[in-house]
């Protein structure tokens, strides 16, 4: 499993600080999802989501943590 961080608005990843990928197998890989907060936090990253990304994809998990993703997420959910 990886930990990656994700803009929640463009699908953009985090490859290092302000720099993004749209490819996962580039983007940076925390050791916990609470190391990904704190540098989200730290470096007030804004409109992102933690991804726990699983062999295979459909078992990924996303979780926001800042609240215009937990907004996004709501408005994907009506319209699914």
């Amino acid at each position: 499993m990886k930990i990656l961080v994700q803009n929640c608005l463009n699908h953009l990843y985090l490859k290092a600080l302000n720099e993004w990928t749209p490819d996962a197998s580039e983007a940076r890989n925390f050791p916990t999802s609470e190391n990904a907060i704190a540098f989200c936090a730290k470096h007030q990253i804004p409109a992102v989501h933690i991804v726990l990304k699983f062999d295979p994809d459909r078992y990924d998990l996303t979780i926001p943590i800042t609240k215009e993703c937990e907004q996004a997420g709501a408005q994907n959910a009506l319209l699914n």
